[in-house]
């Protein structure tokens, strides 16, 4: 993550080239977390905005839809990082307006600090607080915001 905590940047581990550059958001945030699901088409990002953001990693399926002007169904289904309007104008306008925004987003409502992780369970996402609070949620790979499907606090606030 950079010092300011508003982009996440992929690199290639064998070669050092970076692959991918995602943007958490626009505002200075610590970051707490990074985790990719286990066969990383997936990553997931939580700050201390109280937010977790999930972005798509495959780069097949992202390239396939950024490159068909009439996607097939099942790349419909596929997620997509949103981008700028102003993504075409890349050349001409600031790196901000290029950058891939997350596509599923979780707001923590204690707005604790955070770890996540990707559960069992397909497109779910495990969040751990520092509150002890657990919350089970599950994002629409399509994008939006993710559905809560379980919390439990494990301590007490005295």
């Amino acid at each position: 993550a950079s010092e300011k905590g508003t982009l996440i940047r992929i690199f290639d581990t064998t070669s050092g080239a970076q692959l991918r550059e995602l943007r958490r958001g626009a505002d200075k945030a610590v970051i707490y977390s990074i985790t990719f699901n286990h066969s990383s088409d997936w990553l997931a990002v939580s700050s201390d905005k109280g937010t977790v953001h999930v972005f798509a990693i495959d780069a097949a399926a992202q390239a396939a839809l950024e490159e068909r002007a009439a996607p097939s169904r099942d790349e419909m289904d596929a997620a997509s990082n949103q981008k700028s309007s102003f993504s075409f104008l890349k050349n001409v306008l600031p790196k901000y307006f290029s950058s891939e925004w997350s596509f599923a987003q979780f707001r923590v409502p204690d707005d604790m600090r955070t770890i996540c992780a990707f559960g069992a369970d397909r497109n779910s996402l495990i969040v751990v607080s520092a509150s002890g609070a657990f919350y089970k949620c599950y994002f629409d790979p399509r994008g939006g915001d993710c559905r809560q499907e379980t919390y439990a606090r494990f301590i007490e606030p005295e």
